[in-house]
């Protein structure tokens, strides 16, 4: 194991299970204590293997270790890791830009139309290729997971989880609210209210596309907005910039819900144009070769986002850069805004 978390055992602690405390103080799932049962220096009590049935007594040292992160060339039995591939040389122009970083974290900054992960066609021109880089593990295998991916065309804040535990953790964190990313959103149209939320389920148009409607026998999702400023486009046509805070968070969820109330986003290859275009971006949209270069970018960027540490329970707040199309409005008014 490469990643130890060590606990000096304190009075308070006496007479608790090692599964109550890993339930109870660390949060762990039941599969995330099944999995530390079976690796050899999954759970150890001064040293010694223990089982999750052992009561912690005062003064022991409990050390849990977290899924292996030690670089492999080759698997020996199981189900094969990925293999990561060097960044494509076009990814030298987007030189990774990291925002935090310790033993459990990456967190970084996404340029507009780059591919969060490798994926049928993108195999090499991904985030995940320059985060995997950048933490030495080009050509091997390694347990490095996004946890909270955006679109291709969204630019922002995007979190890698080092090992399975800490994803497990900022998952749970997200499923129960404790998790928030604020998004800032340049949207067509004039808004009248200054704040609302759209409460609208959303499904996949057909099994496999990748576009998104809003449908009553849908999963639920919920967005909330405010506007930061009222301003135009190119064309002198009425533009709002807003800050997004989502529940549920769907594929597109923001990109969708703003089309259906009349607003969508600026750029939007796949929500903000005609339907018959719309139904050939449905296809080509994860195309590199079908991407206008001269294409106003979508406006869309996870901004900021809060959390709690997977291990330490300490309070993390994210900032990414603000983008250009932000205009004129106030940073310090951005930076605050709570949604």
């Amino acid at each position: 194991m490469s990643r130890r978390l060590c606990f000096d055992i304190s009075k308070e602690m006496t007479g608790m299970t090692i599964r109550q405390f890993l339930q109870e103080e660390l949060a762990f799932s039941a599969h995330q204590i099944s999995r530390l049962k079976f690796q050899e220096e999954g759970i150890r009590v001064d040293g010694e293997k223990a089982y999750v049935s052992h009561v912690l007594k005062e003064g022991e040292v409990l050390t849990v270790g977290l899924t292996e992160q030690v670089l492999r060339r080759e698997t020996e039995g199981g189900k094969p890791a990925r293999i990561w591939e060097a960044p494509a040389p076009e990814l030298a122009a987007f030189p990774l830009k990291v925002l935090y970083e310790d033993e459990d974290l990456l967190i970084v900054d996404k340029p507009a139309g780059m591919v969060c992960h490798p994926s049928p066609g993108h195999y090499s021109d991904t985030l995940a290729n320059q985060a995997a880089a950048y933490l030495g593990g080009t050509g091997t295998e390694m347990d490095m997971r996004v946890t909270g991916r955006l679109d291709r065309e969204t630019s922002g804040i995007v979190t890698f989880a080092k090992n399975t535990e800490a994803a497990a953790m900022i998952q749970r964190q997200r499923a129960a609210g404790r998790l928030r990313k604020i998004y800032l959103a340049l949207a067509e149209g004039f808004f009248e209210a200054d704040e609302g939320v759209v409460d609208v389920p959303l499904r996949r148009r057909a099994p496999g596309s990748h576009h998104m409607v809003c449908a009553q026998d849908g999963k639920p999702a919920k967005t909330f907005y405010r506007v930061l400023a009222r301003t135009q486009g190119p064309d002198g046509n009425p533009r709002t910039i807003l800050a997004c805070r989502i529940e549920h968070g769907r594929t597109h969820q923001i990109r969708v819900h703003m089309a259906h109330i009349g607003h969508p986003l600026a750029g939007d290859p796949l929500y903000g144009i005609s339907g018959a275009e719309r139904d050939s971006a449905d296809t080509d949209i994860h195309n590199t070769s079908a991407r206008d270069p001269h294409r106003e970018p979508m406006g869309l960027h996870a901004y900021r986002l809060s959390f709690f540490h997977p291990f330490r329970e300490a309070k993390i707040e994210i900032r990414a850069e603000i983008p250009g199309w932000i205009g004129t409005v106030h940073k310090n008014y951005i930076e605050t805004i709570e949604i």
